[in-house]
This record gives structure tokens, C-alpha cells and sequence, in this order.
């Protein structure tokens, strides 16, 4: 990830008790479809470098003091001093103090869940294959990264609730550590606790890791002349990945086009708009807005490819967050496509990376985006123009309405009975 210059000023009391407590003992990201990618990420073009804070306010200090007794309390009368593990301690204490902001996407991470992040989008891995999110407290599978990986062949499926990993509980547990037990070295094994709904009760699923190779862009010409391009993770990557598909499919000379965004839960703001230059002759991919509301255009980003008059139609569902829903939602308000499918996710925040001294970071959300026409995603995400649900009886039997409705949307036929076209909220 590239990095920009240190910021010179200090971004308010949470840096400023992160280096007193830095200082002090020696002088420790993401929420929102992770390979295992966390969904939801939209990190800044870049990551930045946490400033240095050498002096503590004097009222700092005196409020801090009540910190320090309980340090000393816990390491004068704790019945088991092995247990204590100062590192830890000062992790869990900025841990807790980042999370009390009370935004999910907001969060402190070790250097060990430091090192996952920077590599989740990066194109390869050790683990099991799955898209994952978290919701309700739980971890939750979105499906797998593709059909030839563990999670794929384990018959792991959307919805799948991981209530255990190798008997440890994940209740409550940040996704980032839920993530780091799962992946490991290739060959190993990793016994999932699965909770599926329309099952009665939880299953043990015992998975040996591989070597992930994950390509974000996959495409093919089908047979009735349409162009299908599955794009599973906005990643540094995706722009050359998706040049390449383009320029073999278009010299097919296909009838239109499907963009399955089904389960993307995001990635690089870059590459979103990246890949809405190849779809986009103008405009903007989006609005920065931030916490008073001011305004910034992100603007698109052309390659040497486009696609500019493809009939168009994008594939969305409850797994689609984040970049995907600032790439569905510019093509829908610029008419250039009609979305197919679930509401989104409803990923509309936008977070900064600081880098620490130690290799632990912190992400703290410092706006919102807009799509052009100024819709507010966070928590509401994309009504698509036609709505077709895809149920667990559906997946059991291989059957994919969504796309059926994409197909029939494109070439002119009769949509699937199941498909309905609401009349989407106006937002302010």
C-alpha cells in the first residue's frame, strides 16, 4: 500500500493516549466480502503515518492517573503474575479506547492483524477460500472465493454463521482475529463450527488450508452472446485483470454485458475507480463528505480499455458493500446500467490507516461518501431497479435466478416470475 507524509497534526485524544501509552511502557482494521477478506474495507488511496505526540496534556495526565492504579493493582494482586502480558495489556487498553468512538469500522489493529489487512487485497493467501463479514456478533460466510478452494469444496455457503474456530468461540470477537485463526500455513487443518440456517443444530466442518490464488476479475462470452464478468474484490490488481477480459470479450463482439458484484465486499476506492472509468465516458465515481459535510469529488480514473455503450446490467446482493456499492451506484445514477438482484450491504464510510511505530495501526472512519447524485449509502444501501431474491433452495439446486433476470433484462424476454420492480425512497 502506498504510504503519504506524516501528518503534522495529532488527530484528537485517541493518538494522543496511543503514544502516552507507547511512550510510557517502551517507549498496539475493518470491518465492512475479506479471501478471507473483511468486507466493507474502502481504505484511502494510500496509508498514513500516526504523528508523533511527545507532550501530554497536564489534564491528560491527571484523568490517565486512574489507568495507572489499576496497572498496579493488576500486577500487585493478580493471584497469577504469569499471566500478564504487558504488551497485551497495552493492546487491550488502546483496543478498548478506539472501540469506545463506537463506529465498527473504526478499530485498533496489532501488528499481527496489521500484516492480514495489507495482504487481504493483494491477490494470494494461506487459508480456506471464503468471503466473510461479520454481523449480529458473529462471523458470517458470503461464499467462497471460488469453486476450487477448501471452503467451496466443504460445501460452505452464504449465510453460514462460524460460531467456533478449532472450539475457540467468536461471539463478539473482532473480525480481524476471527480471520487470523482461520488462515494459516498450507496443509494444516482448521475445524469450523458452523450454525446454518434450516439446520437444527451446528456442525463441525474440518477444512486443510491451501494456497489462494484469488483473480478478481473472471469473464467469459456465453453462448447467448452476452459478455459475464465476475469481479469478486476491488484489489490492486483489478484494473490490469479487468483491461485484459475486456479486450478479449468485446472482441467478441457480445449483445451486452453482466457485471456480477454479488458478494464483493470492496477494496480499494482506487480501483472503483478504476473500473468505473472503463464504463464511464464523464462524471464522478463519487462524493467525499465529511464530518461537516464538505464536499469533494472523486473523480474517475480512464484506462485503455472501455466499454462505454454495452447494454449493462450489475449483479447486487446483501454481500455487495463498500466499492461495490460506489461503482453500483454511480452506473445506476448515471443510467449507464440497471442494477439486478438484493439490496446492498450499506457500506458508506470511509477510513484512513494511521501506521504506529510498532507495525500496529489504527483505522478511524473520517467521512462518508455519496454517490453523484448525492444518495447516502451508509446503513441504507442500493435499491436495485429489479429485485430478485435468491433463496437457500435456489443455491441447493444450482439455480441463479439473479442472473436468469439479468439475461432476460438484456436480450428482451419475459423477467423471471419472482423478479419485481419496486419504487425506490427518495433520499435527501
Amino acid at each position: 500500500m502506498k504510504r503519504l507524509s506524516p501528518v503534522a497534526v495529532v488527530l484528537g485524544l485517541g493518538l494522543v493516549l496511543l503514544a502516552f501509552l507507547a511512550g510510557v511502557l517502551l517507549g498496539f482494521i475493518l470491518r465492512g466480502p475479506v479471501t478471507l477478506f473483511q468486507a466493507g474495507l474502502v481504505p484511502p488511496p494510500t496509508s498514513r503515518t500516526a504523528p508523533a505526540q511527545t507532550l501530554v496534556p497536564t489534564d491528560l495526565q491527571d484523568r490517565f492517573e486512574i489507568f495507572w492504579q489499576v496497572w498496579d493493582l493488576l500486577e500487585t494482586y493478580f493471584y497469577d503474575p504469569s499471566k500478564l502480558d504487558s504488551q497485551k495489556m497495552v493492546y487491550g487498553a488502546i483496543k478498548g479506547l478506539v472501540e469506545s468512538a463506537g463506529d465498527r469500522y473504526t478499530f485498533f489493529s496489532t501488528p499481527a492483524q496489521t500484516g492480514v489487512e495489507r495482504t487481504h487485497l493483494e491477490g494470494e493467501y494461506e487459508g480456506i477460500g471464503a468471503y466473510i463479514d461479520q454481523q449480529n456478533g458473529f462471523p458470517i460466510i458470503l461464499g467462497p472465493v471460488h469453486q476450487d478452494t477448501p471452503a467451496a469444496r466443504a460445501g460452505l455457503r452464504k449465510g453460514d454463521i462460524v460460531i467456533a474456530v478449532d472450539g475457540w468461540e467468536t461471539e463478539g470477537v473482532p473480525l480481524e482475529e476471527v480471520i487470523a485463526r482461520i488462515k494459516g500455513p498450507a496443509g494444516t487443518q482448521v475445524t469450523l463450527t458452523i450454525s446454518r440456517p434450516g439446520e437444527a443444530e451446528p456442525f463441525d466442518v474440518t477444512l486443510t488450508r491451501e494456497r489462494i490464488e484469488v483473480a478478481s476479475v473472471e469473464g467469459e462470452v456465453r453462448e447467448d452472446g452476452l459478455a459475464y464478468i465476475r469481479l469478486s474484490v476491488f484489489g490492486g490488481n483489478t484494473a490490469g485483470e479487468l483491461d485484459a477480459i475486456l479486450e478479449k470479450l468485446l472482441a467478441q463482439n457480445p449483445r451486452g454485458l453482466v457485471l456480477d458484484l454479488r458478494g464483493n465486499g470492496g477494496g480499494y476506492l482506487e480501483a472503483a475507480q478504476e473500473v468505473l472509468g472503463r464504463f464511464l465516458r464523464q462524471g464522478i465515481a463519487a462524493y467525499q463528505a465529511d464530518r461537516e459535510d464538505h464536499r469533494q469529488e472523486v473523480p474517475l480514473i480512464g484506462g485503455r480499455v472501455q466499454a462505454f455503450d454495452l447494454p449493462m446490467v450489475v449483479l447486487v446482493d446483501g454481500g455487495s458493500a463498500s466499492a461495490s456499492e460506489i461503482v453500483a451506484g454511480a452506473l445506476q445514477d448515471y443510467h449507464r446500467a440497471t442494477l439486478i438482484g438484493e439490496q446492498t450491504f450499506g457500506k458508506g464510510s470511509i477510513q484512513h490507516v494511521f501506521d504506529l511505530p510498532d507495525g500496529s495501526s489504527v483505522r478511524i472512519t473520517v467521512a462518508q461518501w455519496l454517490t453523484p447524485a448525492a444518495r447516502r449509502i451508509q446503513d441504507r444501501g442500493l435499491t436495485p431497479e429489479i429485485i430478485v431474491p435468491l433463496t437457500p433452495e435456489d443455491y441447493e439446486a444450482g439455480r441463479d435466478p439473479q442472473l436468469d433476470a439479468a439475461v432476460a433484462y438484456l436480450l428482451g424476454r419475459p423477467l423471471p416470475p419472482v423478479a419485481t420492480t419496486p419504487t425506490p425512497t427518495p433520499q435527501p
